[in-house]
């Protein structure tokens, strides 16, 4: 499997709107990490975007993993970018 690192930035007004869909984007998230699919996530600190990184077999179907997100398909994402990761060191390695 090939990894992907996700980044996603956020619109600060469409915080609220993030908030109220924060329990299904985190469901979302624990149904890939129950199949093993999701590697690690998280916001960060200053409220501006997100990072994740996922297990898939390619490109396009990490981008079809990543489609399914409740924050994406809510329109709850500002700028999205999918990129495989050559992981050299380190836990995910």
């Amino acid at each position: 499997m090939a990894k992907f690192v996700i980044r996603y930035t956020y619109d600060a007004a469409l915080a609220d709107r993030r908030a109220a869909r924060l329990p299904e984007h985190r469901d979302w998230l624990a149904g890939l990490d129950s199949r093993g699919e999701l590697l690690t996530a998280g916001a960060f600190a200053d409220g501006t975007g997100a990072v994740l990184a996922i297990a898939a077999p390619d490109a396009p179907a990490a981008k079809s993993t990543m489609d399914a997100d409740p924050f994406w398909t809510g329109g709850l994402v500002a700028d999205r970018a999918i990129n495989e990761w050559n992981v050299r060191w380190g836990p995910l390695a």
